[in-house]
């Protein structure tokens, strides 16, 4: 009788479990398979890689790092960071990934001199983006990202299957950088170095494709919204097909290029999920499945289910919460389960935003964003922290503005935010500056962008448009709505007066004015008319009154009264009857007082409703 020799198991290694404390998977990737690649093609196999990082932990120990203290890695994207970084999870300490030679804040110098200890389960100290408020030093917890990868593992939304390549393209200092190591940890896939440009094209993310598919292997692609508008241009312009997987975090969906993704060669198959996510959730909240169907609704602020284990809450201004069977109030977002962080390292930070949230000790975290509940149970973000704020006396909500540009069909991207006019002679003026990449440069273009922004604001507000070819960003890959204003051209006193006007008003409102345009429906105010009657009478050499301009509110208007006649003329019903709507009531008044340099009060009703109405009743 023959007896056949047991085949034996082959050899599994689960890097996730070694490095957060985390029980074996037992289906972890195989020991040979390949874990990490650097940017010129050299691999380690999870085998080597757990090899690496179990010598790297044990000198850590040695030195001192254990629970409670934090080491310093350099945030430079290489294998030897990411081993790092891997060692430091795996030896029980937390790290604070830094560029080399950068000079920690006082309370990360404290905690690397052991001055200060952070709690036991401490992971890792991220600083917020501070695209939402100032920047603010996260203690994220090992419970927390076992919980958050596990959650994104076994969520239906998801569905991303093993052997994937994960692109590590984000700065090791981004919150997002750990989805990219620790979720290719979590299915069992690559992390491959990315190079990241500057500034940033996503052409490194371009180029990782070929070869990843001609080993017959896919890519997974962790990026922003407005990185996601980036590479659909290249992947356009190289008529190359989209990624096959693709999970987006970090801003809200209606800054990427959703719809022109996933018409590219490939997209109708490409998985991409859509994700709310914060630093100090150890990552995400929620996700959903975006295809050609639920686009809209995915622009509109949909963000899909809570992941397994965690719970959301929309509570009012006065506590009370949001139950999920009303649609239509508005409440704040709080988070809880185990993926909420430990607090920041400033307690004073911390006790306003992880607040306690039931009899047993629960914490919280506050998000400041405002949502509201969909009619499938999900989650809708209505307003994001800092992202509606009162500009020239009237609340304006930039989401808003920047949907209707995006869904308009005539930028690529764009962005909205607070800024101010400083010309040489009148005094700042607050105004709304929108940054717009345009899928053209015609003056069409320009007017009727314009047009989109005045229409979704409904109400008068200075605008000053102002059209790139690239949106300035910040090193994590966001939109950068903290950008300086950028400075209006100077006008040189020569000329006659039709190039003089025009060049005050482009000065003032940049692009998209066209001669015949009513000036008070493409974005001026009262402030906006006080201004350009101070500068045109500096450029002109002769008094021009905001009255003149309320009565002339056109270019060609202005240049023909102004070409002849020595001195501004007094209202003139004529001209102004043919140049522009007939004003209501609440509008002449806002004119009339425009001629006096009176500022319309904040507590005055708009005449329009706007697009962003319904926030209204935001509770921040």
């Amino acid at each position: 009788m023959t007896f056949r020799q047991p085949v034996p198991a082959p050899e599994r290694v689960d890097l996730l479990g070694l490095c957060l404390g985390a029980a074996p998977a037992q289906d972890a990737p195989a020991a040979d398979a390949p874990a990490l690649r650097d940017t010129l093609g050299h691999t380690l196999s999870h085998r080597q890689l757990a090899a690496a990082v179990t010598r790297r932990a044990q000198e850590l120990r040695t030195a001192g790092a254990g629970p409670g203290r934090l080491v310093r890695v350099d945030a430079e994207r290489t294998t030897a960071a990411i081993v790092d970084v891997l060692a430091v999870l795996a030896a029980g300490a937390a790290f604070a990934a830094l560029p080399p030679g950068a000079q920690p804040s006082p309370g990360v110098t404290e905690a690397l001199a052991g001055r200060r200890d952070l709690p036991a389960g401490a992971a890792y100290v991220m600083t917020t983006s501070g695209s939402t408020g100032v920047p603010k030093e996260t203690v994220v917890t090992r419970e927390g990202l076992r919980h958050v990868f596990g959650a994104l593992r076994d969520a239906p939304q998801l569905g991303f299957p093993k052997d994937l390549v994960w692109a590590q393209f984000h700065p090791l200092s981004f919150g997002y950088s750990m989805c990219e190591i620790l979720g290719a940890l979590a299915f069992g896939g690559e992390i491959a170095l990315v190079e990241r440009e500057a500034p940033l094209t996503c052409d490194g993310l371009r180029a990782l494709m070929g070869p990843v598919r001609a080993e017959g292997r896919r890519t997974v692609l962790c990026l922003t919204p407005s990185e996601l508008s980036l590479l659909t241009a290249r992947l356009l312009e190289a008529n190359m097909a989209a990624p096959e997987f693709v999970l987006l975090s970090g801003e809200p969906a209606h800054r990427g290029q959703l719809t022109e993704f996933l018409a590219l060669p490939g997209g109708d198959d490409s998985v991409v999920v859509n994700t709310y996510a914060a630093t100090e959730t150890a990552g995400q909240i929620t996700a959903d499945r975006v295809t050609t169907a639920s686009v809209s609704s995915i622009i509109a602020g949909y963000v899909g289910h809570p992941l397994p284990g965690t719970t959301v809450t929309l509570l009012t201004a006065d506590g009370t919460p949001v139950p999920p069977r009303d649609h239509g109030t508005t409440g704040e977002v709080h988070v809880q389960g185990p993926g909420v962080a430990a607090g920041y390292l400033d307690p004073g930070q911390t006790a306003a935003r992880f607040v306690p949230a039931g009899p047993l000790g629960e914490t919280a975290f506050r998000t400041g964003d405002l949502g509201r509940w969909a009619e499938d149970g999900g989650l809708r973000i209505v307003g994001r922290g800092g992202r509606r704020l009162k500009v020239a006396g009237r609340w304006v909500s930039l989401d808003a503005v920047e949907h209707a540009l995006l869904t308009g069909g005539c930028v690529r991207e764009a962005f909205a935010a607070a800024a101010e006019i400083r010309l040489d002679g009148p005094a700042p003026q607050e105004c709304l500056q929108v940054v717009a990449v345009p899928r053209d440069r015609s003056g069409v273009t320009a007017k009727r962008i314009r047009g989109q922004v005045a229409a979704a604001l409904g109400t008068p507000l200075t605008v000053r448009l102002v059209l790139v070819d690239a949106l300035p960003r910040t090193p994590h890959g966001k939109a950068d709505t903290r950008a300086p204003a950028i400075p209006p051209a100077s006008v040189a006193a020569v000329g006659g007066p039709a190039n003089l006007v025009r060049a005050v008003w482009e000065e003032i409102l940049g692009a998209g004015i066209p001669y015949t345009t009513n000036l008070f429906e493409a974005g001026v105010d009262s402030l906006g008319v006080v201004t350009a009657a101070a500068r045109l009478t500096r450029v002109l050499g002769r008094p021009v009154t905001a009255a003149f301009l309320l009565d002339h509110p056109r270019l060609d208007l202005q240049i023909a009264a102004l070409a002849t006649s020595t001195s501004p003329p007094g209202a003139a019903p004529a001209a102004r009857g043919a140049a522009a709507r007939r004003p209501g009531l609440a509008e002449q008044r806002t004119r009339r007082r425009a001629a006096r340099g009176v500022t319309p009060t904040s507590e005055e009703p708009s005449t329009h409703p706007t697009l962003g109405s319904q926030e209204e009743e935001s509770t921040s």
